[in-house]
């Protein structure tokens, strides 16, 4: 039997565009929104994913010349959701209030397909889904709180965003290094038919029939887990190593922020798998802190949120402030997670008072 095509449509040419050639290594149409500038680039030269692997100085790349890559790029005011099977976020968070993307997600929500989040925040469509998480504080945590509601719960999920990628050049927007070759672990959605669609990418994808020379098939693989806590595996990550980047003595890598006191990471790691537990995901929902720690040892760059911050940023996303809240309210209130988001805050207020001067 013929697999099916899918069209999916894909916010980011950032990390977003390390799903959209994963999908695309499955025989689907990827589209991917992004500035006018990236969608130049993108659709003269197609997308390069440069991915590490164990064996050193042997990066696979995939592009034009080692598949065949059906991935193009058009801006935010060119999509019609309606026209896609599946719709991929992978923006920032704050990015969502920007008039044209925020205009297109509402476009989105009107279309009722079906929404996948692969953002490191997690956004409110997929916790109500989670009837022990969810409560109306954490849309304070929000830059566009009131976009959220127009998104159906059983049409919406959201993706562990393991692999971890970074931008090789900024004026080469199509080029992107996976340097933690991991797996997108995708939590089921509520709706029936969108699951099955969801399966059959991912089955398509993982075989990638589009790769001219099979053997250099990459390592990142699309996952259709069977359980909805799955992403809260990125929650104790988030807050030991991408939002300690950013210290009292400035920038530093994940892997310093992880690694120079393995015994506070421990401490702060297994506090948010004692929320995450607690508010109902099951023990193999979870990644153990030595098998993180392990993965660390290779981010030897800054987080994106520690290095947004660093450059002046006053609106980054605050998923440690998610994780702070619920923590708080369901009584394991934790002072070293205390003092990493009065530091973002105090970060995120001294840039704004830059901006004044």
């Amino acid at each position: 039997m013929q697999a099916t095509t899918y069209r999916i449509l894909v916010l980011g040419a950032s990390y977003g565009l390390v799903f959209a050639v994963r999908a695309a290594l499955g025989g689907h149409h990827v589209t991917v929104v992004c500035r006018d500038a990236e969608a130049r680039q993108i659709n003269a030269e197609g997308p390069f994913i440069h991915v590490a692997t164990r064996k050193a100085g042997m990066p696979i790349l995939v592009s034009r010349d080692t598949a065949d890559l059906d991935v193009v790029a058009v801006t935010p005011e060119a999509v019609d959701p309606s026209q896609h099977d599946l719709i991929v976020l992978a923006m920032q968070e704050p990015q969502f209030a920007a008039p044209d993307i925020r205009a297109l997600a509402f476009r989105i929500a009107n279309s009722g397909r079906p929404v996948i989040s692969i953002m490191n925040m997690a956004l409110p469509p997929y916790l109500k889904r989670l009837e022990r998480v969810w409560n109306t504080d954490l849309a304070r945590a929000y830059h566009a709180p009131d976009l959220w509601d127009s998104f159906s719960p059983d049409r919406f999920t959201h993706s562990s965003p393991d692999p971890q990628a970074v931008r090789i050049d900024p004026a080469l927007s199509h080029h992107m290094k996976v340097s933690l070759p991991s797996n997108f672990k995708i939590a089921p959605f509520a709706d029936a038919g969108s699951n099955d669609m969801l399966r059959q990418i991912c089955r398509s994808a993982n075989r990638a029939p589009m790769l001219k020379h099979p053997d250099l098939r990459p390592p990142v693989l699309l996952v259709a887990s069977a359980s909805a806590f799955t992403p809260l595996a990125k929650w104790p990550m988030l807050i030991t190593g991408n939002y300690r980047c950013l210290s009292d003595e400035g920038l530093r890598s994940i892997s310093d922020a992880v690694t120079q006191d393995e015994g506070a990471s421990r401490r702060i790691y297994e506090s948010v798998q004692g929320l995450c537990l607690q508010r109902g995901a099951a023990p193999q929902d979870l990644v153990p802190f030595e098998t993180y720690c392990t993965a660390a040892r290779q981010l030897t760059a800054p987080s994106s949120v520690a290095r947004a911050l660093f450059q002046s940023a006053t609106k980054v996303e605050r998923m440690d402030r998610i994780i702070w809240q619920l923590m708080t309210k369901h009584g394991c209130p934790n002072p070293e997670i205390e003092a990493i988001v009065d530091r973002v805050d105090t970060v995120v207020a001294q840039n704004i008072r830059g901006m004044g001067q």
